[in-house]
């Protein structure tokens, strides 16, 4: 399935996907369903609720937004699955690539979406 995100609604919906898909439970977290609670311009400034210190994303950077490193495990980050003092996200057992949206797709139009400067038009 490709998945495209052009504005903040399309990130909700397929994130939304996700969670769903896979019958996660991400009210659970210290940060909720955070995405169906913040509007657009908290998205992409604050950090994520119940988290401080872990801005939501870096506009222009993917690789640097917390967003996408939690998505991707990426390694030597807190998100990391091996090291990480978080692990990957979501819980409790990532990544979730059997059901469409797939993770890898999610992150695949996250990182184009941010690197564009997570345009909401």
């Amino acid at each position: 399935m490709t998945v495209t995100i052009s504005n903040y609604a399309d990130l909700q919906k397929n994130l939304s996907a996700l969670v769903a898909a896979n019958n996660l439970t991400p009210a659970l977290a210290p940060h909720g369903v955070f995405y169906e609670d913040l509007d657009y311009n908290q998205f992409i400034t604050q950090d994520m609720p119940g988290v401080p210190g872990f801005k939501i994303v870096e506009v222009g950077n993917a690789a640097a937004s917390n967003l996408v490193m939690a998505l991707s495990g990426t390694a030597g980050s807190p998100f990391d699955p091996d090291t990480g003092s978080i692990g990957p996200m979501p819980q409790p057992s990532p990544p979730y690539n059997a059901e469409t949206p797939t993770q890898a797709d999610i992150i695949a139009a996250l990182t184009v979406w941010i690197n564009d400067g997570c345009p909401n038009s």
